[in-house]
């Protein structure tokens, strides 16, 4: 009620000056009769409000404010106001009613279907801003901000082909440069196809993103997931490694299918070797951790040496966690310290541990997100680091 009453104070002084100023302008006989009019409907709105009937007084009022060039303005602005105070419904009624009258200069009404589009994207009725949103691009009016809304809701639809063509309109119309959102959302059409076991298609969206990006670190991905998928051990191995030394923080994304690849083809000791090459480029514990699993295999009081040595350069939990797990399952201990508690702790430490942040909104959790869930932008997500990190 309070939040109503604030709106409607500016409201109410709108309404009553609009209409004063209007009527004063007429003839006196006719002046006299508006004037009664205007009281007796500035009370009833009044009334309304004292009753806690604010729609009905927002009607009443509205009625009362008169829209023309002068007014159009303070009557947009007020109704993005209630659009951001969450009360979309009385934003959309408000723009639907500055849009019915016929003073309205063709700027104001545009500014007017702008509006209401974006009060609908907020309602969550899509279907009515993209109508609205691809009139008004088509049209050449408001073309940036129609092309920005309607992006934005194929994305959220993930309509990714309606978005990749906004994308492109926005680079051609505007001259903002959209190559690596679209090289992600050709890649989001190839993790549908791969989904359906289409490999020609993942083919064709892989090669479109890499013209729009190269390298592309999420092809190489994917490419090497759909290698691996049918099979061919050789042609993942080489998109996943090309991936990892692209971007080597990312390679925990597909150490585990990687090595797995690696020893059916017995290749272990030289992927170690190459893995070395790796781990010292970046903080994240996966690459360190692949190379004690494949010493471990061998010499177990090796890996645990690499580990401890290698802590002191990057110490992590995950890495502590691996060392303890290897000296309680050979039966090997530091002095003066019982692994299995240490281990037990650690282990505390790990549940429920977030491993991958948006370092634009610090969106966290443990799956990983090309498309943040929570700002809506692309490839912002990064493996976190640091003692509880990867």
């Amino acid at each position: 009620m309070a939040d109503s009453v604030w709106l409607l104070a500016v409201l109410i002084p709108l309404a009553f000056a609009t209409g004063w100023f209007l009527s004063s302008r007429r003839s006196p006989r006719h002046h006299k009769n508006s004037k009664a009019a205007l009281s007796r409907n500035y009370f009833r709105g009044l009334n309304y409000l004292l009753n806690e009937e604010p729609d009905k007084a927002i009607e009443v009022f509205l009625e009362l404010a008169e829209i023309n060039q002068q007014t159009a303005e303070t009557h947009l602005a007020l109704g993005r106001l209630f659009r951001r105070r969450g009360e979309v419904d009385k934003a959309i009624r408000f723009h639907r009613h500055i849009m019915t009258h016929e003073q309205l200069s063709d700027q104001h009404r545009t500014q007017a279907l702008v509006e209401l589009g974006e009060d609908y994207m907020s309602a969550g009725l899509l279907d009515r801003a993209e109508k609205l949103f691809t009139e008004l691009a088509d049209q050449g009016r408001y073309s940036e901000s129609a092309i920005r809304s309607l992006l934005s809701i194929y994305q959220q639809e993930k309509d990714w082909a309606g978005a990749i063509t906004q994308a492109r309109a926005l680079k051609k119309v505007c001259g903002v440069d959209t190559d690596a959102m679209i090289a992600q959302l050709y890649c989001e059409l190839a993790d549908e196809a791969l989904e359906r076991k289409a490999f020609e298609e993942v083919d064709q969206h892989l090669y479109s993103a890499r013209n729009y990006l190269d390298p592309c670190v999420r092809a190489d991905m994917i490419e090497g997931h759909a290698a691996y998928a049918q099979q061919d051990c050789n042609k993942a191995t080489q998109a996943w490694r090309r991936a990892c030394e692209h971007d080597p923080e990312l390679a925990v994304l597909v150490i585990e299918p990687l090595y797995q690849c690696e020893s059916k083809l017995g290749r272990e000791a030289e992927f170690a070797e190459w893995l070395q090459g790796i781990a010292v480029q970046t903080e994240v514990a996966g690459p360190m951790l692949t190379i004690a699993h494949v010493k471990a295999a061998r010499d177990p009081a090796a890996a645990i040496n690499y580990l401890l040595h290698e802590l002191q350069r990057t110490p992590s939990v995950r890495g502590l966690h691996y060392v303890l797990e290897l000296m309680h399952k050979h039966q090997q201990g530091l002095e003066d310290v019982d692994p299995l508690i240490i281990r037990e702790l650690m282990q505390k430490l790990l549940e429920g541990q977030p491993r991958f942040r948006c370092r634009h909104c610090g969106f966290s959790g443990q799956s990983w997100h090309w498309h943040c869930p929570s700002c809506r932008n692309w490839e912002t997500t990064r493996p976190i680091r640091g003692v509880l990190g990867e």
